[in-house]
């Protein structure tokens, strides 16, 4: 099985995985036991610890456990999930109705504007908008086209 090492401080919390310690310890620990192991383990990260393998390598103590999820973990972890995903759909539909709000009351302005003008001049007006529709339009499609012309 492989393992990737990374040091981990003694005062740090561990979260659920495999670990592996490894240990200078002096004296003989043949007899300890996994259940004296995990005890040890289990007061210092916790009920959800596992011991998995101990032994000894070279001068060192190598000690194999793994921490399991808790409850509480899993609660915790289940608080930020709606929230998650909540806040952005409560911040796009803000957006939405605000567009919408815009959209609203600049027709409304803009209505109320053409209210003012009569009609031989609102013709005009009409007119010349679609004219420099019409031009923007075929400018963009130039622009394009010199773009294409360009590129191959």
């Amino acid at each position: 099985m492989a393992f990737t090492r990374v040091p981990v401080s003694k005062n740090q919390q561990l979260g659920p995985g495999l670990y592996e310690a490894v240990l200078a310890i002096s004296g003989d620990i043949s007899r300890v036991t996994r259940t004296d192991l995990q005890r040890v383990l289990s007061a210092k990260f916790g009920q959800a610890v596992e011991v998995v393998d101990w032994g000894r390598s070279g001068g060192n103590y190598v000690l194999q456990f793994r921490v399991r999820q808790t409850q509480a973990q899993v609660q915790s972890d289940d608080l930020y999930q709606p929230a998650a995903f909540f806040v952005p759909i409560i911040i796009t539909v803000a957006a939405i109705a605000g567009a919408i709000y815009l959209a609203y009351r600049l027709t409304i302005e803009i209505k109320s504007a053409f209210a003012l003008v009569s009609q031989p001049a609102r013709d005009t007006a009409v007119g010349g908008v679609g004219v420099g529709m019409a031009g923007l339009g075929v400018g963009a499609a130039l622009f394009g086209l010199y773009l294409l012309a360009k590129r191959g």
